[in-house]
C-alpha cells in the first residue's frame, strides 16, 4: 500500500469527562513551555533541546504542516469549564500497510491523578478506530519503569502485545519497552506485531517530532 493517511481534526470536537481535544493555538505556548520544562514530561517524551517560548511557537505553527504531511495529529486537552490546558495526546508514526499508528500523551503536573490521560487516550483511540482514519490498531509504547503510563494504557482498554525485543533483562538504566495495542472490534487479532509501528525517520527536526 502506498500513499499516506489524510489526517483531519476531529469534527465535531472530541469531548469527554469535562475535557475537550482541540488544535493547538499560539496562545497555548506558555503552557507548552511549562510542560516541556516538567522533569516527568522530559523523562518520558521527546522534548526539543531549545524548549523555550520561540520553540513552542514554532512547534505549534508546524502543527498543520505535520498533519497535512501525514506525520502526526497533535491535539491539546483543555478543560471545558475554563479552557485551561490539561495535557496533550497525539497520533504519529502511521503504518498504512498494517492500518496502525502510535499514540502518545502527557498530562500537566497540576492535573495528574484525575484520569485526564485515560480520558484523552480513550476518546482519541475510539475516534481513530471509528472515525475517518478507521485504524485497525492503535499502539502505545511505554517504558516498564513508567507505571502511571502503563496504568493509563490498561485503563484505556489497551492489551499488552509484547515486553520488547528478546535480550538481556531490563535495568533501571535501560527499562524494557512495553507494547500495548487497542484493536478495532471488527479486526482480526493482532499477531506478529512485536515491532508494530515503523519508527519515523530520525532526521526530523525538533519542530517535526510529536512530543506526545
Amino acid at each position: 500500500m502506498t500513499g499516506r493517511y489524510r489526517l483531519v481534526i476531529p469534527d465535531p470536537p472530541l469531548v469527554v469527562d469535562g475535557l475537550e481535544l482541540r488544535r493547538w493555538a499560539i496562545d497555548d505556548r506558555d503552557d507548552l513551555v511549562e510542560a516541556w520544562a516538567d522533569p516527568e514530561v522530559r523523562r518520558w517524551t521527546a522534548v526539543p533541546d531549545d524548549a523555550d517560548s520561540d520553540a513552542a511557537a514554532r512547534w505549534i505553527a508546524g502543527e498543520q504542516r505535520r498533519r497535512e504531511a501525514g506525520l502526526a495529529l497533535d491535539l491539546v486537552g483543555v478543560a471545558v469549564n475554563d479552557g485551561r490546558v490539561l495535557g496533550e495526546v497525539g497520533l504519529s508514526t502511521f503504518d498504512l500497510k498494517r492500518g496502525a499508528a502510535r499514540i502518545g500523551w502527557w498530562v500537566a503536573a497540576s492535573e495528574r491523578g484525575r484520569g485526564v490521560a485515560t480520558s484523552m487516550v480513550g476518546v482519541l483511540t475510539a475516534w481513530a478506530h471509528a472515525g475517518p482514519l478507521a485504524l485497525r490498531a492503535v499502539v502505545a509504547e511505554v517504558d516498564s519503569a513508567n507505571p502511571a503510563s502503563v496504568a493509563v494504557a490498561r485503563a484505556a482498554g489497551f492489551g499488552l502485545l509484547s515486553s520488547g525485543p528478546e535480550g538481556p533483562m531490563a535495568t533501571d538504566a535501560a527499562p524494557r519497552r512495553l507494547v500495548f495495542a487497542s484493536v478495532r472490534d471488527d479486526s482480526e487479532p493482532v499477531t506478529g506485531m512485536r515491532d508494530p509501528v515503523i519508527r519515523a525517520s530520525e532526521d526530523r527536526t525538533s519542530e517535526d517530532r510529536p512530543d506526545a
